[in-house]
Parts: structure tokens; sequence; C-alpha cells
């Protein structure tokens, strides 16, 4: 059995247990309503763990696949916004968007367009600081459509920033191992490409696809 059949197999197996066990501790908490500090805190650890390990699978199996089977025309900047409205977007992100109602369309295929914009700004929100913003743009830039996401972050991410494509590097934070490698595979799969960079103390993320 080849590698990528493995992997979602594996995803579609084990899916269904963690969704299972993130509703007994959101259950838990609703019982609880903070009567046991420590409980809340293992309760939310036991969440963030099912989040992180779902994340994990997500990236494998877009990692493996990368490639655009079924390709349409999709509109970026509607998935961000239904993305950031879906996900409650947090006081410390910020967004900038740049030329966003006339940037045009790009073809690729919509459940890895989704996992690219979902694995991006989850990457950004946890590299940021509390007290940080993240920032995203997106824009025409003659036959493409870029976005960008960029935050401060600290100095290892900085002085390693050419190496956080790469599968499985130790720079990125907890559980987002295929992360960005996942979004660079995506990227040239379908024709268009992803760099990144560290600037002033400034990382910046740079996603180019063909636009219509």
């Amino acid at each position: 059995m080849e590698l990528n059949a493995v992997v979602r197999h594996l995803a579609h197996e084990l899916r269904q247990p963690l969704s299972t066990i993130d509703t007994a501790a959101y259950y838990l908490q609703l019982i609880l309503l903070g009567a046991d500090a420590r409980a809340d805190q293992q309760l939310e650890k036991i969440q963030q763990m099912v989040h992180q390990m779902s994340w994990i699978l997500s990236d494998a199996v877009h990692f493996l696949q990368a490639a655009a089977p079924r390709p349409a025309w999709i509109d970026l900047c509607e998935m961000i916004t239904d993305h950031l409205t879906a996900q409650a977007v947090e006081q410390n992100v910020e967004l900038d968007w740049t030329d966003c109602c006339s940037t045009p369309p790009v073809l690729m295929d919509a459940a890895q367009g989704q996992h690219m914009v979902r694995t991006i700004l989850n990457v950004f929100r946890q590299i940021a600081r509390t007290e940080q913003a993240v920032y995203v743009s997106l824009y025409r830039d003659g036959a493409f459509a870029t976005l960008e996401c960029s935050c401060e972050a600290g100095e290892a991410l900085l002085a390693h920033a050419s190496e956080l494509f790469e599968a499985f590097t130790p720079h990125l934070p907890p559980g987002s191992g295929l992360a960005l490698a996942s979004v660079r595979r995506i990227a040239e799969a379908h024709n268009g490409s992803a760099s990144i960079e560290a600037v002033d103390g400034v990382l910046k993320l740079e996603v180019r696809l063909p636009a219509e």
C-alpha cells in the first residue's frame, strides 16, 4: 500500500475518536464551570492536544497528495474571510486587506486551498506573541494573486527563517511539523510559489498563485 494511502486511512480512522475526546472534554468543562481550576487546565490541555493531532493528520494528508485533482476558480479573499469568521478571530489578530475586492480568482483545488489558508493563519497566530498582531494582505501582482502574512517573531525563528519550509523543522510551534512544508508543496503543485524571509524582527510569508 502506498504511503499516502496509509496516511489517508490513519487520518480517517483517528478523526472520529479525536472528535469524541474533544467533545467529552468540552462537556466536562460545562459541568465543572470553573469549580476546579486544575481540572480546567487539564481539560484545556486535552483540547489543545486534540487540535494539534488533527492539524498534524491534515498536514500529512495534504503534504503527500499536494496536487490539483479538482481545480476550480476560487476566491482567496472570501476563503480567508470565511475562515476567520468561523474561528472567531482573537483580538491580537489584525487584518490588512490590500485591494482585496479586486483580487482575481485563482485556479486550484478548493480543499487544498482551504487547508493552505487555515494552516498559514494558524501557524502565524502561534508564532505571534499575545500582544502582537498578525498582518494579512491579499493583492494582484501581475499575473499572480499574492497572499502575504507577517508578524514579529522570536530570534530562533528569525535566524532560521529559510529552514521553515523543511518538514519537521524544530523551530516551528508544536504540532506544526509539516505546516509550512505543506503550504509550499500545495503552492508549487498549482504552478505557484511560496517564500519566507526575516526582516527587522518580522517574519513574512509570501504565497503567489496564478490568477485569472
